[in-house]
């Protein structure tokens, strides 16, 4: 196979192997059950990664860099900053309606490096695309001109770790959709102007199917 080649069956693999995990975890699955669900031999996966350690990075990497380029994208239509807002948290809502709850748990407990990873993104990327929205929506009156912006943000990044909590939120009893959402809104509602709640509230019911 050509190098191109070689590059897109481990693309192939990696993004098979993120519906594996979103679908049953991470802990639970073994190489043997990702290949199974592949419908390829273990020695076929074993080609494009050493180990489930080397699969569970390769994945993060893929998603780290899809979130980071949906994000992107999002960026570039210019929108004012509450529907900039709203077009990521559907997008985010899209990502976690089909994850398995348990996986952010699987992460933080047997793969601290990829967790690490994760943080990163969610301290980084996240949190420098979430205060640059905050401080645009000061400027266009959307936002309350009295919210210091770096403070709501990492608060808004420190309450994205617990939504996978299991003290917190037992998975039995919360899907994680369901609690972001809850979060989202008190979230927006929070720190928009007068004028800014009354054009997230009419976006809102504009929106609904």
């Amino acid at each position: 196979m050509s190098k191109n080649q070689v590059e897109e069956k481990e693309k192939k693999i990696v993004q098979d192997a993120i519906k594996v995990f979103m679908t049953y975890g991470i802990k639970s699955v073994t190489m043997d059950d990702v290949a199974r669900n592949m419908r390829i031999s273990k020695k076929t996966l074993y080609q494009y990664v050493n180990d489930k350690n080397d699969l569970v990075a390769k994945c993060l990497d893929y998603d780290c860099t899809e979130t980071e380029d949906r994000i992107k994208e999002i960026m570039k239509k210019k929108l004012n900053a509450i529907d900039e807002n709203l077009e990521i948290s559907k997008y985010v809502v899209e990502e976690l309606r089909d994850i398995h709850p348990s996986i952010f748990y699987d992460l933080e407990k047997y793969y601290p490096e990829a967790w690490a990873k994760m943080n990163e993104l969610r301290h980084d990327f996240v949190g420098e695309v979430m205060q640059k929205n905050m401080e645009r929506g000061i400027k266009e009156g959307l936002y309350r001109d009295d919210i210091n912006a770096e403070i709501m943000t990492r608060l808004w990044v420190a309450r994205l770790n617990v939504i996978f909590d299991p003290h917190l939120f037992p998975m039995e009893s919360f899907k994680p959709v369901e609690v972001y959402s809850q979060m989202y809104m008190h979230h927006i509602r929070g720190i928009a102007s007068e004028k800014g709640l009354k054009y997230f509230e009419q976006t809102l019911k504009t929106t609904k199917h």
